[in-house]
């Protein structure tokens, strides 16, 4: 497994504890050396809050709903379908058992604005 960096978005973009679901891009070479890039990377959700960005799975996992435009209350992004709650550290849901989405590294390049999301994958 290796940790794969995807270009998700710019942190001038999100609006403080408002999820904003975002293609992610993967950073690739082209024929001439140039660099390019693809947007193979599926999706994810992004959330400012605390002075921190979170990157999680794009779906509440109850009925698939989009995390997109999600608020967050107390560190827990809230699904606006039925209100599940979702810690952003963790993943887990806390308002009932058995359901978690997925969690991703981030970092935050302030000098470019970019914020980029790492996720294992297989080689």
């Amino acid at each position: 497994m290796r940790k794969v960096r995807y270009a998700a978005g710019r942190l001038s973009e999100l609006t403080i504890d408002v999820a904003k679901t975002v293609p992610l891009t993967k950073e690739v070479e082209t024929e001439a050396n140039r660099s390019g890039s693809s947007s193979d990377g599926g999706e994810c959700t992004l959330v400012l809050t605390g002075g921190k960005v979170y990157a999680v799975g794009s779906l509440c996992p109850h009925q698939n709903a989009p995390l997109d435009g999600a608020k967050v209350e107390g560190g827990r992004l809230v699904c606006r379908r039925h209100g599940y709650c979702f810690d952003l550290k963790t993943g887990d849901c806390t308002t009932i058992g058995g359901y978690g989405i997925p969690v991703y590294e981030t970092e935050v390049d302030h000098e470019t604005d970019i914020v980029s999301v790492l996720r294992l994958e297989f080689e």
